[in-house]
């Protein structure tokens, strides 16, 4: 099974005119952490008063943030704890919990499934970054070329698996000096 993936970021310009890219109302550089956990907030687990009662856990609410559960390995290296990230002000989301995929609620871009993260440093977004199946990348390409226009650049590239086959695939990327996105 193969897998695309998908990097929008902020990108530092003094001189920059242009507003930065954002994805489902989440823009880099401006959206905030308080911003997403109101958005994607709700009952993930354990949600009735019978289940509590029954379990003695409490109910789990999501998003599925590094700060709120700092054992979830959301950090960039999948550490065992998230604190020492949390201290310096990065916060690693994901909107769902991995478990609830299998309850039918899952993230999507442009229809198209995804197991996103959304990433802060400071309370601010600085990066989204999915990956999703390879066999979508193609209409992921097609939408967001209708939202954000012709790529600035496509560039092919090799890839080799873990069991020697190789393939090409592409590198596509729009810029507009405020932010990236890289769809690989």
């Amino acid at each position: 099974m193969k897998y695309a993936a998908l990097v929008l970021m902020l990108a530092a310009s003094a001189f920059a005119q242009d507003k930065p890219y954002s994805l489902k109302g989440f823009t880099v550089g401006e959206s905030t952490l308080q911003d997403f956990k109101a958005q994607f907030r709700h009952c993930a687990d354990n949600c009735s008063d019978k289940a509590v009662k029954k379990y003695g856990v409490p109910p789990k609410f999501a998003p599925f943030c590094s700060d709120d559960y700092p054992e979830a390995r959301l950090t960039p290296g999948r550490e065992d704890t998230s604190s020492a990230y949390t201290q310096a002000g990065l916060v690693y989301c994901q909107p769902y919990f991995p478990f609830e995929e299998q309850r039918g609620l899952q993230f999507t871009i442009a229809d198209i499934p995804a197991t996103t993260q959304f990433d802060f440093y400071q309370d601010k977004m600085y990066r989204v970054s999915a990956t999703f199946y390879a066999s979508r990348f193609t209409a992921m390409q097609e939408a967001f070329t209708g939202k954000y226009g012709t790529p600035s650049s496509i560039t092919a590239v090799d890839y080799q698996n873990a069991f020697g086959a190789k393939f090409t695939g592409s590198v596509v990327t729009w810029d507009n000096n405020e932010s990236t996105i890289t769809l690989r």
